[in-house]
């Protein structure tokens, strides 16, 4: 029979104290700092790189999407202008004050993005997840006061043209 019991279980050792201090000089002392602000800065510098790679890795994760959106809205206003100029009625001869031109689809749309953008912090809670994981509050406030302008200039109403008999 080999089972180990109390009496016959090695003796474990004793807990081991640690070495009495000692008085460092002033120069190992110093030498001892400077080794630990050397290894701070080390490390700073290791995080600093990491941060910088991170930030350089996601701006050009995301600038796609923010030059594809310029370009589209590009687009969008050129060939909206291009419509407004083909469809435009021919001018009128010029005879005293022009009247007043009746409010447009465009400005209404432009005063309710601006109010929804400023409204965007208390509705963004309001959100699905999934869009407020992939779009920021600042994204989505760009988008509603670029594009609800031109979706009212899409819908713009066309003058009616004065019929005479």
């Amino acid at each position: 029979m080999n089972a180990l019991t109390k009496a016959t279980a090695p003796m474990a050792s004793p807990p081991r104290l640690p070495p009495p201090a000692v008085e460092l000089s002033l120069d190992e002392r110093i030498a001892i700092a400077e080794q630990a602000v050397i290894r701070r800065d080390n490390r700073i510098r290791q995080r600093t790189g990491m941060l910088v790679r991170r930030v350089k890795r996601e701006a050009v994760k995301h600038a796609g999407g923010g030059l594809l959106l310029g370009l589209g809205t590009i687009a969008l206003t050129w060939w909206l202008n291009r419509l407004a100029r083909r469809n435009a009625p021919p001018p009128e001869p010029a005879a005293g004050v022009p009247p007043e031109p009746p409010p447009t689809f465009e400005s209404l749309f432009r005063d309710v993005a601006i109010t929804l953008a400023g409204l965007l912090p208390v509705l963004w809670p309001m959100l699905p997840r999934a869009w407020r994981r992939t779009i920021t509050p600042a994204t989505a406030s760009t988008v509603l006061t670029f594009i609800a302008p031109l979706l009212g200039r899409l819908l713009r109403r066309r003058p009616r043209q004065a019929r005479t008999p």
